[in-house]
């Protein structure tokens, strides 16, 4: 009898675990809080529990019976186990606990795997892959992450023959679950029994878990343990992993988000002078990252706080989403006012945030859920996307220099594209800079106008070849992420649009237009969609956000915002893929 069971690994340092020496005391704890949260009839039974030692390892295992059916994990099981237990009839639930010299790893049946979820290491699997990782020669069958920029929350990707881990672009993903073929040189040193031919190359899947893509039986499971022991002792490779999830969460409710709200605070006194420099200022990126492009594309925005008896009230209605955070900082400003931290945090963590489009609400959210931030620890960067906290290696950071480089340099526009000044002293807002080129020729400044829920960009300039779609955003900072969200969001729909036989937006932006009084050079309905039969490019435009205007292509440590490097390599990527070239500029301020 053959199995092919998931291998996890217990968390020894959860708090309900961390004090507790004995592994049947922590099997114990670990049944016991489960079963009672949820809600099963029976507490944990010592009877129920079995052990056997093989070899250095110590098994033990718990049953525990639900539904009626026939369980063929008896033929699984050596005899110790199953001479003494009555494995028929019901439908049985197991637990295998797997006692090493430094580590304990379970197996689950049936529906037992809701009882160990709380105390699993969620990273084991993949840190487990990432001590024997080859790049170069491991092959990448599919794989599972989190988007970290860009539209995508979540992305699953499957590959072809032959697709190599190198291939893949790491940047801007955390990955959840990989399956892959291991290189020839792994699977002969480590899992050399379970191939049948010499040529073979072990297929694994991991994640939380970690899962030979092939049955075995009980003797094979036990030189599968012994193997995994010996890989937790070399070093793991940062090469998949080249940014990590914090998962202390003491460290998290401790020190983390009490920094987060103290930042959030001490922004308060900014709040009414935006624009103006600021060591203080706090950098943030607001946005739903359940429902990006519902909340880019609402009409407007309620923001709502916590009434006294748990409900929500609305307290502003907003139609610029850029408008969100400063308005519900002024309203935590007016009720707690400007000393009392702790009852500004209570307020922040109350505030809510709903969408609305053509009067249907599209996306609800906390107001803390919506911010993404970064803020160095220790001289270490630390960011948090999504309510979840990571934390960068040194390795990655170097990483996202070199390809940011890369990426300005290699697809730099022309430096004539933008040819006039941002002097924010005169232009303080971005809507300003944009309209200075309403007058100018081959320019159509199209900032504001907003149809169907797409903002197409904020300047459109022509030749008699190339149409260019350019967005526009004062610094090189942490907001770099909204830009690239609006340039993805606004080319997935542009290409929609013109697959389209009436290109009805682009007349409603001409409508627009000239509702406005904007220049369009004179041009007819007609013209105006001919421009779009030109080879389009996107450019994502931006400024230095220093006191001395450098160039960041060639001052690149001097910026040092990675949200903005990885939002970049990112969107460059994802653009050229799917949608239209795009290229780079930056505006000289002075």
């Amino acid at each position: 009898m053959t199995k092919n069971p998931k291998i996890y690994r217990i968390d020894e340092t959860n708090r309900l675990l961390k004090s507790l020496k004995q592994t049947d005391t922590i099997i114990q704890k670990i049944i016991n809080t489960s079963f009672k949260k949820l809600k099963y009839k029976y507490p944990f039974n010592k009877e129920n529990l079995q052990k056997i030692v093989k070899g250095e390892n110590t098994y033990f295992l718990y049953l525990y019976k639900s539904d009626d059916i026939v369980s063929d994990w008896k033929e699984f099981l050596p005899n110790g186990f199953t001479s003494k237990k009555d494995f028929t009839e019901q439908k049985l639930s197991l637990l295998l606990f797997i006692e090493t010299e430094f580590n304990i790893f379970c197996i689950v049946g049936g529906n037992a795997y809701q009882i160990i979820l709380p105390f699993i290491d969620h990273s084991f699997g993949l840190n487990l892959y990432s001590r024997i990782i080859k790049p170069e020669f491991d092959e990448l069958l599919s794989i599972k992450s989190r988007g970290i920029t860009g539209s995508r929350a979540g992305i699953s990707e499957q590959f072809r023959d032959n697709y190599r881990i190198i291939d893949f672009i790491k940047f801007g993903k955390v990955p959840k679950e990989i399956h892959l073929k291991l290189s020839q040189e792994v699977s002969d040193l480590h899992f050399q029994f379970l191939k049948k031919n010499k040529t073979d190359r072990v297929q694994i899947f991991v994640g939380k878990s970690f899962q030979i893509k092939k049955s075995v039986d009980f003797n094979d499971l036990i030189k599968i343990i012994i193997e995994i022991c010996y890989i937790l002792e070399q070093i793991a490779s940062d090469y998949l992993s080249s940014y990590e999830e914090i998962t202390d969460q003491k460290y998290i409710s401790d020190y983390l988000h009490p920094e987060l709200i103290t930042r959030i605070f001490n922004d308060t006194e900014n709040v009414y002078k935006r624009g103006q420099y600021s060591n203080t200022t706090f950098e943030y990126d607001f946005c739903d990252p359940n429902n990006i492009e519902k909340f880019y594309e609402a009409d407007y925005y309620k923001l709502k706080e916590r009434t006294e008896n748990g409900g929500y009230s609305t307290f502003a209605e907003v139609t610029d989403r850029t408008e969100i955070y400063d308005t519900v900082i002024k309203r935590g400003i007016e009720r707690c006012g400007v000393n009392d931290r702790f009852k500004f945090m209570v307020f922040l963590q109350g505030a809510r945030i709903t969408s609305h489009h053509n009067k249907i609400q599209t996306s609800a959210s906390s107001f803390l859920f919506n911010i993404s931030t970064e803020f160095p620890i220790n001289n270490k960067p630390i960011f948090l996307v999504d309510t979840k906290w990571y934390h960068l290696r040194d390795t990655f950071v170097k990483d996202l220099k070199t390809n940011t480089e890369h990426i300005l340099k290699t697809y730099n526009a022309s430096n004539t594209i933008l040819p006039l000044k941002w002097d924010k002293k005169i232009l303080r807002r971005e809507s300003d800079y944009n309209s200075s080129y309403n007058s100018l020729k081959n320019y159509i400044v199209i900032d504001t106008i907003i149809k169907d829920g797409l903002e197409l960009c904020d300047i459109l300039n022509y030749d008699n070849e190339n149409l260019y779609l350019i967005h526009v955003k004062y610094g090189f900072k942490s907001e770099m992420r909204e830009l690239t969200n609006q340039i993805t969001i606004s080319a997935r729909r542009l290409r929609e649009t013109l697959g389209s036989e009436e290109k009805t937006i682009l007349t409603k932006i001409y409508n627009s237009l000239t509702n406005k009084g904007n220049n369009i050079d004179n041009l007819s309905l007609s013209e105006f969609k001919e421009l779009f039969k030109k080879k389009i490019t996107y450019v994502l435009a931006f400024t230095s956000h220093l006191k001395e205007d450098l160039s960041v292509i060639e001052n690149i440590d001097m910026f040092d915002s990675n949200i903005a490097r990885y939002s970049l390599i990112q969107c460059s990527g994802e653009m050229r893929a799917y949608y239209y070239d795009m290229q780079t500029f930056q505006i000289m301020r002075t």
